[in-house]
This record gives C-alpha cells, sequence and structure tokens, in this order.
C-alpha cells in the first residue's frame, strides 16, 4: 500500500483524506531552500540518500525511531526505501499509523538493502571518488562510492550528477540506486534454490548484508558464475561455503591484491558475527 503526497512549495496534499496537511519547510544549508532528507535509517544522523523538492512521493509504512523534530518518534519509509519525519509529510503520530507497519510489509520479503553495518562496511571498502577516476585495472570509469559509470565522463547516468566535484550527498543517492539493483539480483540469485535445498536458506542480516557487499564488489555477473554461489543454492551451508570461497575473490589479473583481500576479511568477518534479525527470504531487521 502506498500513499501519494505532493510536496508543495506551501502544502503536501494526500490522496488519503487522513494524511493531508501542511508542509513544515525544512533548511536545508545556507539556502534555506525548501527540501526534505530522506534517510537510510528513522534517525537525523543517518545518512541522507534522496532529497525531496517539489515532486511526489510514495508513503509506504510507518516507523517508531529515534526522536526528532518536536520529539516525536514517527518515521515514514518513502517509496525510495528511506525515512523521513512523520512531521514533514503532515503526518502526526495518529494519523501516520493510518499506513501499515513497515516490520509487517518486511515480512513477507527478503531485504533490499544492507543493514547499517553493511552499508558502512560497503562505504569503507569503496572509497570516495569526487571526480570521474578511470581504473586501469579494470578498464571501467568510477565515481562517488564505487558507482560504474556508463561513460568516461560519468554523465550518462540513470541518477543526475550535476557537476563535478560531486558531494558526498550525490554519492550517497548513486550508491542507494546501485544497492538496490545488486540485492535484487542476489536475490534472485539465492531464490533458484528450491529444488535443491532439503532445509530452507536462511541468512542473518548480518550474512546477507556482507554477501552485498561481495556481490557489489565483483558485480552480479562475476557472483551469479561462482562456486560461492553455486553451492549454496545446490544445498550446502552458507556457513561452511562463504568462509572456503570468499576470500579467493582478491585477486586481479592473476596476483592477489592486498586491498582486495583486506575487503573479504572484513566482509567475512561481518558475515560471521552473529545476529537474530533475518534478511533472507525474508526481512525483519528494518
Amino acid at each position: 500500500m502506498r500513499i501519494f503526497i505532493a510536496l508543495l512549495t506551501l502544502f503536501v496534499i494526500s490522496v488519503a483524506a487522513a494524511a493531508v496537511g501542511q508542509i513544515r519547510p525544512a533548511s536545508v544549508g545556507p539556502t534555506n531552500a525548501l527540501a526534505l532528507s530522506c534517510r537510510t535509517s528513522p534517525k537525523d544522523s543517518a545518512l541522507t540518500v534522496v532529497i525531496y523538492g517539489e515532486k511526489t512521493i510514495a508513503l509506504e509504512c510507518h516507523i517508531t525511531g529515534a526522536p526528532t523534530v518536536n520529539h516525536t518518534t514517527q518515521w515514514i519509509r518513502t517509496g525510495d526505501d528511506c525515512y523521513v519525519p512523520a512531521f514533514y509529510v503532515g503526518l502526526d503520530e495518529a494519523t501516520s499509523k493510518s499506513l501499515p507497519e513497515c516490520s509487517k510489509l518486511d515480512a513477507a520479503e527478503p531485504c533490499t538493502l544492507p543493514n547499517p553495518a553493511g552499508l558502512e562496511l560497503v562505504q569503507h571498502n569503496t572509497g570516495f571518488l569526487d571526480r570521474p577516476h578511470y581504473d586501469i585495472t579494470t578498464g571501467l570509469t568510477y565515481i562517488g562510492l564505487g558507482h560504474q559509470c556508463g561513460s568516461a565522463k560519468c554523465d550518462k547516468e540513470s541518477v543526475e550528477i550535476r557537476g563535478s566535484p560531486i558531494s558526498k550527498t550525490q554519492a550517497s543517492v548513486l550508491l542507494w540506486h546501485d544497492l538496490h539493483t545488486t540485492t535484487a539480483c542476489l536475490v534472485s540469485m539465492l531464490s533458484d534454490n528450491s529444488a535443491n535445498r532439503t532445509t530452507p536458506l536462511l541468512l542473518s542480516d548480518n550474512m546477507w548484508s556482507a554477501l552485498v557487499s561481495w556481490t557489489f564488489s565483483i558485480g552480479c555477473d562475476l557472483a551469479a558464475k561462482s562456486q560461492l554461489v553455486s553451492r549454496i543454492v545446490h544445498g550446502e551451508s552458507p556457513a561452511a561455503v562463504v568462509p572456503a570461497e570468499l576470500p579467493k575473490w582478491n585477486v586481479i589479473h592473476g596476483m592477489p591484491v592486498s586491498d582486495l583481500t583486506t575487503c573479504r576479511n572484513a566482509e567475512l568477518t561481518l558475515f560471521r558475527t552473529r545476529s537474530s534479525h533475518i534478511a533472507f527470504p525474508h526481512c525483519d531487521q528494518k
């Protein structure tokens, strides 16, 4: 269920009567422009990945998060899979609960993104590039946080890049879109196991996030052809497969690369970190 909200200069107009109200302008930087930051988790300190201006957004569900404006704790997850305070889209505590609970929506499908520890790992592993950078080892051009450009100047991207150098917020927006593509690929690969497993495949949010980081690093095509994925979908335990296969992905042109070794070790550490939250095949960690 989605409720569509139009962010206009002065008002938020909803197709649902319970979510009609006046927008509370938020200041971003010295311009004092009308803008609304959408964050990776329901707290003001979380990373901004989308900034809404005069556009229509979809509101999916409500969740209790960290106290925000006016000490309220109600946040709304949007169709971009990020979170805004309910206050800024004209919803009070009562009307925000007219939306579904996020946990109930998530219970039937895999997590679409890594958890905060996984997101931090991806950012650390990729590093930040504020300008297009040609990687001689891969023959590809990158910008931001590991975003692979479609052209040498990174001027043909599906997400608009305004100028160069780009900001960390622009890089985060690119990463957010890239990670949705990565997780969709991983879901597709790991869902192809119904005929081969005698027990259901369950991955904690840490296991899932480590595999998202690895898939993002090497690309979906290589991950799909890997022994790591093949062994898991053919019934072997991820707890046995991943420690054996993941460290092998530290090689370029037949030579081990120390930075890749560090990345794989960090992913393996996260994979082995215990968690009670499940991310695949259903999500209970958002």
